[in-house]
C-alpha cells in the first residue's frame, strides 16, 4: 500500500480583488477558482486559461476583476 504524506496544516491561499488586497503574485502559478466559480489553469507565457479553454487572462487581469481561491488537489 502506498501512503501520501500531506502537510500538517491544510491551508488554501486566497487573493481578494485588487485594490482590496496587496498580496504579491504567487511564484508557483497555482490553479485558482474565481468568484464566478470558473477554474483557471496556468498556461504557457504567463497566461491563465479557463478550464473550458474559452477564456484567457493574465494574473493581473484576474486579480483586478475577481476574488481568487487556490484549488487544492489531494
Amino acid at each position: 500500500m502506498t501512503t501520501v504524506e500531506r502537510p500538517a496544516v491544510n491551508t488554501t491561499r486566497v487573493w481578494l480583488a485588487a485594490p482590496l488586497c496587496t498580496a504579491p503574485e504567487p511564484s508557483d502559478c497555482p490553479v485558482v477558482r474565481d468568484d464566478l466559480m470558473r477554474t483557471w489553469v496556468p498556461a504557457v507565457g504567463a497566461v491563465y486559461c479557463s478550464a473550458d479553454g474559452r477564456h484567457r487572462a493574465t494574473w493581473q487581469q484576474l486579480r483586478v476583476q475577481h476574488d481568487l481561491v487556490e484549488v487544492r488537489t489531494w
